[in-house]
């Protein structure tokens, strides 16, 4: 009797140990979802050496940066919307910054949805859905969200009290520069809630999908004094294109695009025309200045997850939600399917999949929802409109997809490898087109749609738009 009490104890000691080994690969997949505003690939893991990025940088060399990222929109609302339901924008879908995921698609289930019905911890902080409300009873916990225009310095905070009132409110200054400690601004607040709540986490043993959002480096350009002085301001370069591109159709250029966002919001911004140069070295240096801001504060979150140990068992995704113009085309902020507006930095980070590479394979953010699905292994809703990145993340080398769809208010734009092609539409009518070559013509300085030799491809990319316009359109949530 004795032999087998202690034979039954040990069996049972075994099973303790064994699930005990097996403990990580048997608790749920944790995720730090990583957002950030009018973010354009222009950091040093991306070859631009004069910034100063090296957290992020540091995150790219331990995961895949993907070299060909775009939004499926550029403007926050839609894009963030789009993403979160894993659905594209169309004509009447997804469209503007006014967007909410919960009013266009009221049957889709969303990411944050997904994540905390089969029982994770759903945190967001900060800048996710453009309307902190949107979708928001599907958190479990959530800061109300973070537009950051909270200036620090006395002084802008007097101009923007007595300044004019603009489309949406007081105008303040469009940069500032004070000294002040990294917490002083949201984004630094925000930073040290979820490194906070990372310890709870840690310490209930709950898996986690958070959802960090930083503002920085949108509109205004506010940060620390030493950011500011980490960039030499008489080296800034300004853009070598201020003009619009040869050939180009008026729509694409006046009537899609007028920097209000700029424009209207901010102090010592002229109405139209171009900006000075020393207004636009200023804007330059406070855009730098804000992105080297930011990734000290990425640094810091990323770092507090390898401090808890978390780091083995959590997907690091950074991405943001379109890209931005600094005086290209004498363009602005975003609004456009130029690729400085539509491209973006995107990286994942993740313990079970490839590290230390890049990818030339396209990828939109509508493939990032059913990646994380995948990852998470939690059935993804049928619509999803995205592909899964499990494949690239497996093999870098490997093309998913060869082209991208993206689109703003009446245009609509396919692009690969080598061109970059755009119609404009208002309803059914047809407004014109635009078609670069992405190899001899990388910045999109000459608009090449009218050459008799580009009839065929014009007549082949409008085709590929033709069907993806007729897919967009439909509503594959009518009965759902």
């Amino acid at each position: 009797m004795e032999n087998k009490l202690k034979l039954i104890l040990l069996v049972i000691l075994l099973g303790l140990s064994c699930n005990t080994f097996l403990g990580q690969s048997n608790q749920k997949h944790n995720f730090l979802f990583i957002s950030v505003d009018d973010f354009r690939p222009e950091i040093n893991s991306y070859g631009v050496k004069k910034m100063i990025t090296p957290n992020i940088d540091k995150l790219a060399s331990e995961g895949i940066q993907f070299n060909n990222a775009f939004t499926n929109i550029a403007v926050c609302g839609a894009s963030r919307a789009s993403l979160m339901t894993g659905i594209r924008p169309s004509q009447s879908r997804f469209n503007d910054y006014t967007t909410r995921a919960s009013i266009d698609t009221p049957n889709a289930i969303s990411l944050n949805q997904v994540f905390k019905e089969n029982g994770y911890e759903t945190i967001s902080y900060g800048k996710i859905y453009h309307h902190p409300d949107d979708t928001a009873e599907y958190w479990t916990e959530t800061d109300g969200g973070a537009h950051q225009a909270d200036y620090q310095d006395p002084i802008s905070i007097n101009r923007k009290r007595n300044g004019e009132v603009g489309e949406h409110g007081r105008k303040g200054p469009a940069f500032e520069y004070p000294d002040v400690d990294d917490y002083a601004y949201n984004d630094g607040k925000i930073t040290k809630r979820a490194l906070n709540k990372l310890k709870v986490l840690k310490d209930e043993n709950k898996p986690f999908f958070m959802a960090v959002g930083y503002v920085s480096p949108h509109l205004p350009f506010i940060q620390p004094k030493k950011y500011w002085d980490m960039y030499d301001h008489s080296m800034i370069k300004l853009a070598d294109n201020p003009y619009q591109p040869k050939n180009s159709p008026y729509i694409a250029m006046h009537a899609q695009h007028d920097s209000a966002e700029l424009r209207g919001m901010y102090l010592d911004i002229p109405s139209e025309g171009l900006l000075s140069d020393e207004l636009s070295k200023n804007l330059v240096h406070g855009y730098y200045a804000s992105v080297t801001y930011m990734d000290v504060l990425i640094g810091e979150l990323i770092n507090g997850l390898d401090e808890l140990g978390l780091r083995d068992n959590t997907t690091i995704v950074l991405w943001s939600d379109h890209g931005y113009f600094l005086g290209e085309h004498g363009f602005w902020c975003k609004h456009s399917t130029f690729h400085e507006a539509a491209k973006i930095p995107f990286i994942i980070s993740s313990p079970n999949y490839k590290q230390k590479m890049t990818t030339d394979s396209f990828t939109e953010l509508v493939d990032l929802y059913p990646t994380l699905c995948e990852i998470a292994e939690i059935t993804p809703p049928i619509y999803l409109q995205g592909k899964s990145l499990i494949p690239v993340l497996e093999d870098p080398t490997i093309s998913l997809k060869n082209e991208i769809y993206t689109r703003y208010k009446e245009g609509e734009a396919v692009v690969d490898k080598d061109y970059s092609y755009t119609e404009f539409y208002r309803g059914e009518k047809y407004l014109g087109n635009m078609l670069y070559d992405m190899n001899s013509d990388i910045k999109q300085n000459t608009d090449i749609s009218k050459l008799s030799i580009n009839k065929d491809l014009v007549e082949k990319y409008s085709k590929k738009l033709k069907i993806m316009r007729e897919f967009v359109n439909k509503d594959y949530l009518e009965n759902k």
